[in-house]
């Protein structure tokens, strides 16, 4: 079954879906074997700690991955992520637990595309806020 959001059902205020996960030793070695990203840091927690981590950490992919998830949710099936930036400004560290989030801050329509501005985070019991991002959103219109 196909799940549609339509663009005038949206308003500015609006709670992208959320969710939270604890990162774990497996939820570490999984996104490192799965992106195949080795470097130390990711999965070495002496190595990231001598870096000045306080432990192994998720990779920048992985946090795309999660951002990504929380819109898809949100548009349905036949809404398009049109863009999507974020800053990793902390990490997300072995023994975190995260939240990722976000909320609808504008909608416009340019030519014939309804878009849907969001502001998207994913925030770590130990420092808040660690990855603040934006995004776009197109949707569909009951206008056509």
């Amino acid at each position: 079954m196909t799940r549609t959001v339509y663009w005038e059902d949206v308003k500015e205020g609006d709670a992208l879906p959320s969710y939270s996960m604890p990162i774990t030793t497996t939820l570490i070695v999984d996104q490192v074997s799965g992106s195949q990203d080795y470097n130390l840091m990711h999965h070495d927690t002496e190595f990231a700690r001598r870096q000045g981590a306080p432990d192994a950490y998720v990779n920048t992919g992985f946090i795309e991955a999660l951002l990504s998830r929380s819109l898809t949710d949100f548009m349905g099936d036949t809404g398009f992520l049109k863009k999507l930036k974020h800053q990793m400004r902390r990490f997300n560290a072995l023994g975190d637990t995260i939240k990722v989030a976000g909320k609808v801050t504008g909608k416009r329509i340019e030519g014939n595309e309804h878009l849907v501005e969001c502001e998207v985070w994913v925030e770590n019991n130990r420092d808040g806020v660690s990855v603040p991002g934006s995004a776009i959103v197109r949707l569909p219109s009951w206008a056509g």
